[in-house]
């Protein structure tokens, strides 16, 4: 029932602005279909017969009839005979400042938004203020717009006297079924919550939550379902690129479009359609009635200006509502029923009842893949080093790595699809158990990581603007690649769910690190309390003094070689972690009883670090002199845990020879 009181109470509390008063007469026969009211309207019958649709619940309406439809209700009016009314739009709003009590009765009752239909007792009176309202809408003085807001006030007050008198019954829009119908009409467009709040007249909030409780989801996973659901359609029924059906459904972002297919679908697009396409290859006659609908139909929209005075339009830019005329009576008849048939499905919007989807709503929601307590298991949130919140994989099969310590995944046994490559060229020997991943290049290909169809990317560094890149294919993690291999691993492990293997991993390894100095110290290789420093030499005669990563660190182990406490006292400039080191200086700082030199194997490197062999200042290094220099080449220089067991292999044979 509706509780006059509390209607009367909002009316009398609320702001209104008249935005607009028109007069429209249609032609016998001639239609008005998808336009959506910008504000709250009533419309008055002023002769004539017609079919009336608010939100495809259809009304027969002759002369003096009034109908109310709230901001973004869809109408759709079918005249019968030549047929005229009077439209007139408002906005009603509560003040800011208004008791808290007030808001809530607004999102419990809220008039302005109901729906109803009915022939008042005594027309005369609200014709004439139509009539009135109308003439002095059409003057732009302030004055005649201060008399059309006192003449609105006199039609509503006498409209809802009449409808209290009579016991008309309003009854609130479904706004499930409003929500779904404009998805349905939109999905093409870029939509926001936000957005169709302002369009269907509540708060961002109050729609969200209304629409999570009738229909078990979100308006966003709705749309995002409803999207995919037309991508699927298209890909299987078009000859489409993935751009176009990406575009054809709201998804400009080629990138973004796939990652959202796959996280609702299981696969990627391309996948898909071959798939879809093997499995057609058996004739069903059932598909030859199926429809590219990748080109877009003209929709009719409204232009929302800073006044919010309102004005439909169509694409070619004609103003007011979008006419047409009825083409054939067989037409029309299966118009009608189809918007019966529509009207059925959302449900009567008597006394305030939620409706039960149409068929074509359900089918929409029975496709798209429920998140079911098991799937849901199969994800998990997690934060990474640069404090983003993700949800990734518990067990991500395909994994896209970018950075230099893919050895820490094949040393957990698991093989990343994508790498980049320039971290093993040259590495044949070292990886030759196992099948290097696709090269993803650098700087990093995209298009070529959208091909490999991840379920996540791991970014051991970033270059600007990678992570939003990244982000739009696969669930995205960024981690520190420069961590000591004791602290990256154990993150490694837990993001691709293989922590006992990393604790197995890393006790093997310290295990074996400690035989292989206790052999060394037996067979007299190297004796207790001796240091050892690191340099490191590249082809342009750049030489650094190397404290920590790679070899630095398996030589600097509890039972392995000492650090020289004049070496610990040097530090690097900035965040490197080197200390450059020139010639003039050697003596000075490249202190220890071994020294090892790390240098890349490549021609240029080897020519310019023969010329520092035959100087003076290198044969007078106490190394040298010693016979304690060892040449490692920089490719067991790496840090992650592959490269460390083999250089754990190859260290007993350099101090050996």
């Amino acid at each position: 029932m509706v509780n006059w009181k509390d209607h009367s109470l909002l009316w009398n509390q609320a702001m209104i602005q008249v935005m607009d008063v028109r007069y429209n007469k249609m032609e016998s026969k001639e239609q008005l279909r998808g336009y959506r009211l910008p504000s709250s309207a009533f419309i008055y019958s002023m002769y004539g017969s017609a079919q009336v649709w608010l939100d495809g619940n259809v009304n027969i309406v002759s002369r003096f009839h009034i109908l109310h439809g709230g901001k973004g209700t869809h109408l759709d009016i079918e005249a019968e005979e030549e047929f005229a009314y009077f439209l007139i739009l408002y906005k009603a709003a509560l003040p800011q400042l208004c008791r808290r009590e007030l808001q809530l009765l607004l999102e419990r009752v809220h008039p302005f938004q109901l729906q109803y239909a009915f022939a008042p007792q005594y027309p005369i009176d609200l014709l004439d203020k139509a009539k009135q309202m109308l003439k002095e809408w059409e003057h732009s003085e302030a004055l005649e717009k201060l008399h059309v807001k006192i003449l609105f006030y006199q039609f509503v007050y006498d409209l809802l006297r009449q409808m209290y008198r009579q016991g008309i019954e309003a009854s609130k829009p479904d706004l499930a079924a409003q929500v779904i119908r404009y998805l349905n009409d939109h999905y093409r467009e870029t939509i926001s919550l936000d957005s169709m709040a302002e369009l269907l007249n509540y708060s961002p909030q109050y729609l969200s939550r209304k629409f999570k409780e009738l229909t078990g989801r979100s308006p966003i996973d709705f749309l995002i379902r409803l999207r995919i659901d037309k991508a699927q359609e298209l890909l299987v029924t078009t000859e489409a690129t993935l751009q176009e059906v990406a575009a054809s459904v709201g998804y400009p972002d080629l990138f973004y479009f796939s990652r959202m297919f796959k996280k609702y679908v299981g696969t990627a697009p391309g996948h898909y359609k071959k798939s879809m396409l093997i499995k057609e290859k058996v004739h069903d006659p059932a598909n030859e009635g199926l429809k590219s609908s990748i080109v877009n139909r003209a929709l009719q929209r409204y232009i929302d200006s800073g006044n919010e005075n309102h004005y439909q339009y169509r694409e070619g830019g004609e103003q007011l509502m979008f006419r047409k005329k009825k083409l054939s009576m067989a037409a029309t008849v299966l118009l009608c029923a189809a918007l019966l048939l529509s009207a059925c499905g959302a449900g009567n919007t008597g006394n305030g009842g939620t409706s039960v989807p149409s068929p074509s709503q359900q089918s929409i929601s029975e496709q798209a893949p429920a998140q079911t307590p098991a799937a849901a298991e199969t994800t998990r949130s997690y934060t990474d080093t640069q404090g983003n919140v993700v949800d990734i994989p518990v067990h991500p099969k395909r994994i896209v790595m970018q950075g230099n310590i893919a050895g820490d995944f094949w040393a957990l046994g698991i093989e990343p699809v994508g790498l980049d490559h320039r971290f093993i060229e040259g590495k044949e020997t070292l990886y030759k158990q196992n099948n290097p991943a696709e090269d993803i290049g650098f700087p990093t290909n995209f298009e070529k990581v959208l091909s490999l169809d991840p379920d996540v990317i791991m970014l051991g560094y970033m270059m600007e603007k990678q992570y939003e890149e990244a982000s739009k294919i696969a669930p995205v993690v960024v981690f520190d690649q420069a961590m000591p291999l004791k602290e990256r691993l154990p993150v490694i492990a837990d993001l691709i769910g293989k922590k006992e293997e990393a604790a197995q991993w890393l006790a093997d390894y310290d295990r074996q690190a400690k035989a292989m100095w206790q052999d060394l110290l037996a067979q007299g290789k190297v004796k207790d309390g001796e240091t050892a420093v690191v340099l490191i030499y590249y082809w342009d005669k750049s030489m650094y003094l190397m404290k920590k990563g790679g070899l630095a660190d398996l030589l600097y182990q509890a039972d392995g070689l000492k650090m020289d406490p004049a070496v610990e006292a040097l530090h690097p400039l900035g965040d490197s972690p080197y200390i450059s080191v020139t010639e003039e200086v050697m003596h000075d700082q490249l202190i220890g009883d071994h020294l090892f030199v790390l240098y890349p194997s490549n021609e240029d490197a080897k020519a310019t670090f023969d010329e520092l062999l035959k100087t003076p200042l290198w044969s007078a290094l106490p190394q040298v002199k010693n016979n304690k220099v060892y040449f490692v080449d920089t490719k067991l220089n790496y840090t992650d845990a592959l490269t460390s067991e083999q250089l754990l292999d190859e260290l007993p044979k350099l101090i050996a020879q």
